[in-house]
């Protein structure tokens, strides 16, 4: 029998996007793109969302206020266990079962399919563990023009070969220098194939190339480890 995909590497710089600014930025991952990694990395895996017993994609909470069931269905007659995700309004306060538009039941199902994804197969947990699940069509209430400020200096360009780690949400990134490093040494080593094969076994990816899947810390640790132990 085979197990639940284990998608908790797969993120990239790439898949993250920002909304806001300042002390109010958030880091998030699109509900799209989501399904777009799910395609790639769990293409035998889909989302469903779990029908009441009269047949309603709605289902109705003790308080009166409305959530969705999700889950995951899989080959071999796999499922995931159902997920609820509360339908909420623009301020995620859970809306009343009988005030539910089209509108807030589409927006609970893109909810659902990210937060279900993160905690069923563990994909891009490192953002929603720390951020608020992406609010994906709502627009934002229009915000006040600000008054025009005096421009600021620019500040002084810093310097190309200075590299930092970058913090998405705990997200830690390997450094510039590192990546470089890391490619560089696998592009060389003469028994990649047998590197790239265990690579994608060890983090569960299912991508024909790993060269964008090369990420964080431990991936350029197992590499590391592996061409030292298997010497060409």
């Amino acid at each position: 029998m085979a197990d639940f995909p284990n998608l908790g590497a797969v993120i990239t710089k790439a898949d993250v996007d920002t909304k806001g600014t300042g002390s109010y930025a958030a880091e998030y991952v699109n509900w799209c793109r989501v399904a777009h990694l799910l395609h790639e990395n769990a293409p035998n895996w889909q989302f469903h969302l779990v029908r009441t017993a009269e047949d309603s994609h709605v289902w109705q909470s003790p308080n009166g206020t409305a959530y969705v069931v999700g889950c995951f269905s899989g080959p071999d007659g796999l499922r995931t266990p159902d997920f609820p995700q509360a339908i909420m309004d623009n301020r995620n306060n859970a809306i009343a079962f009988e005030k539910v538009t089209a509108r807030d039941l589409t927006d609970a199902h893109r909810r659902c399919l990210c937060t279900a994804a993160a905690a069923q197969f563990g994909l891009a947990w490192q953002l929603w563990a720390r951020e608020p699940v992406e609010d994906p069509h709502r627009e934002e209430a229009p915000k006040p023009a600000l008054q025009q400020d005096t421009p600021k200096p620019a500040e002084p360009a810093k310097s190309a070969a200075k590299s930092t780690t970058k913090k998405a949400a705990g997200v830690v990134f390997l450094k510039d220098e590192d990546l470089e490093e890391v490619k560089a040494a696998v592009k060389a080593y003469e028994k990649r194939e047998e590197l790239i094969t265990a690579f994608k076994k060890q983090f569960n990816i299912m991508a024909p190339r790993i060269a964008d899947r090369i990420q964080f810390p431990e991936h350029k640790e197992f590499i590391d480890q592996y061409i030292a132990a298997n010497p060409a």
